[in-house]
């Protein structure tokens, strides 16, 4: 069966579970939306498919749909077959039944037939493709009136329907009145489970088609990362999509340095493979996304014992909690996790190493979330774009400090001063804390592949689709090591 096409609906359990099975992950998810509407997993068009008008929440909203109108269906019949079923010989219509198996056989539950089976199926869909992507919940509720549908079910009169169908089934028991009001009493909570899954979204929505464009725009951004190497890695990353309203929200969207560090650590896996590893001011993650994959090959193949770790980390609650869901897009739960770092919370005394964070569920909490819990060092930090202001050049090299273990090392790539406000210090900032620096000009590494050269040459790293970059513009990247033992006086005042 084609699942892309409405007409041909999966109205068989087989098909259900299908479809079950092809959006049963956050990644499976994104890939699907983006065939819906024409486009391949790297995010390309695909000049052989036509995109569907609502892309893949018209087509769930239209086995939604079919779904509760052939459940509907059923229960009118049942009301119009007992109708004309007479009591048997003997007994009494409206008279108490036995409950013995000549009577009860002779009644077919509502919560046995196989159009109540799929309606549950296809609500279980329902409500798990919206919890792994709002952007897909939102979609089906607004764009495409899931809500109207669901309506149905959670609006229809349980009692009506049961008295009507006991008052012309001569076989219906009080045993079998009672499942079936479980069974309908628990479809409407279902349905109102479903249509209220996404508190974001209000019930009911107002149904408001997305045009075919901005249905594009809300799938997740497709980085086909590629190395001066030419080894290549894909990842989705989701973008927060609410307007900035501080400097702290800068992590809600992709900068170009974290393009660049990305893919240079691709060529680069024996820094990954094996070790601790933090990306501090995360963002939206894409660093740290292509560590963990470049990790997760890397323990595959490795005859160590010792497995990668990757912490995401950032100080913002939204960042944080997008950066979590980017980590289950791209399917690496098993070796990524986010934890909030405060940078102003790291004191830069930690000669032997340890930093202060919270992991993301006690942080949403509110637990540690003023002080942080103490942390273990790691072998690499990667930053990017990090430094805004010149408190911040402070704080990055402070952190840096008791984050690493002796002779551990922090790659961190910045746009310079013209666009990064305090960048200018950082370096010195390092040598007060004691940290041995080298700064490259990126447009000077692996023969200028990093970066277009000028606005007509190709982009080997798709930094174009990133805020903030403008074509000439200049990148440094700094390698910064703690030493495995300090000279006395290590924090020098510059």
């Amino acid at each position: 069966m084609d699942f892309r096409s409405p007409s041909n609906l999966p109205l068989q359990m087989g098909d259900i579970e299908r479809l079950h099975g092809q959006l049963n992950t956050p990644h499976k998810i994104a890939t699907a939306r983006m065939f819906y509407l024409g486009l391949s997993p790297q995010g390309k068009k695909m000049h052989d498919m036509q995109p569907i008008d609502g892309g893949l929440a018209f087509y769930l909203v239209q086995c939604l749909s079919q779904s509760i109108d052939e459940w509907l269906k059923l229960l009118s019949n049942l009301r119009k077959h007992s109708q004309e079923v007479k009591p048997a010989e003997g007994e009494v219509e409206g008279e108490e039944k036995k409950e013995d198996n000549s009577t009860s056989q002779r009644y077919s539950s509502i919560g046995a037939r196989i159009e109540t089976e799929q309606l549950r199926s296809i609500l279980a869909l329902h409500l798990s493709v919206s919890a792994a992507d709002g952007a897909l919940a939102e979609e089906m509720a607004v764009g495409c009136g899931s809500h109207r549908h669901l309506s149905k079910l959670i609006r229809m009169d349980v009692y009506d329907i049961l008295d009507g169908i006991q008052s012309s089934n001569p076989f219906m028991t009080k045993t079998q009145y009672e499942d079936e009001e479980d069974t309908l009493v628990a479809l409407q909570d279902f349905a109102a489970e479903v249509a209220h899954c996404d508190p974001s979204i209000s019930y009911p929505a107002k149904h408001s088609p997305f045009e075919l464009e901005e249905l594009h725009s809300r799938l997740p951004l497709v980085f086909n990362v590629t190395s001066p190497l030419g080894k290549h890695e894909c990842v989705l990353v989701k973008q927060i999509t609410q307007r900035q309203s501080a400097q702290e929200d800068v992590g809600f969207v992709m900068w170009p340095s974290a393009v660049v560090l990305a893919s240079w650590i691709l060529d680069h896996e024996d820094l990954i493979v094996g070790k601790n590893i933090l990306e501090i001011g995360a963002g939206c993650g894409l660093t740290g996304l292509v560590a963990a994959r470049i990790a997760a090959a890397g323990d595959i193949g490795s005859a160590s014992s010792t497995c990668s770790k990757v912490i995401l980390s950032d100080f913002n609650r939204k960042v944080l909690m997008n950066i979590d869901r980017n980590i289950a897009l791209n399917g690496l739960s098993d070796v990524a996790r986010p934890v909030h770092l405060d940078f102003f919370l790291q004191t830069g005394d930690n000669r032997d190493g340890g930093w202060k964070g919270t992991d993301l569920e006690s942080f949403l909490v509110g637990e540690n979330k003023d002080f942080g819990a103490s942390q273990p060092p790691v072998d690499l930090i990667l930053a990017a774009d990090t430094i805004c202001k010149p408190q911040d050049a402070v704080a990055v090299s402070d952190t840096i400090h008791d984050a690493l273990i002796p002779g551990g090392e922090a790659i961190v790539v910045s746009a310079n001063a013209k666009h990064r406000f305090g960048i200018d210090i950082f370096e010195q900032e390092c040598q007060r804390n004691g940290l041995e620096v080298t700064t490259i000009n990126v447009a000077d590494m692996c023969e200028g592949k990093l970066m277009p050269k000028d606005q007509d040459s190709e982009d080997p790293c798709s930094i174009r689709k990133t805020s903030g970059f403008v074509d000439g513009m200049a990148l440094t990247m700094f390698r910064v090591r703690k030493p495995f033992s300090f000279k006395d006086g290590e924090r020098k005042e510059l």
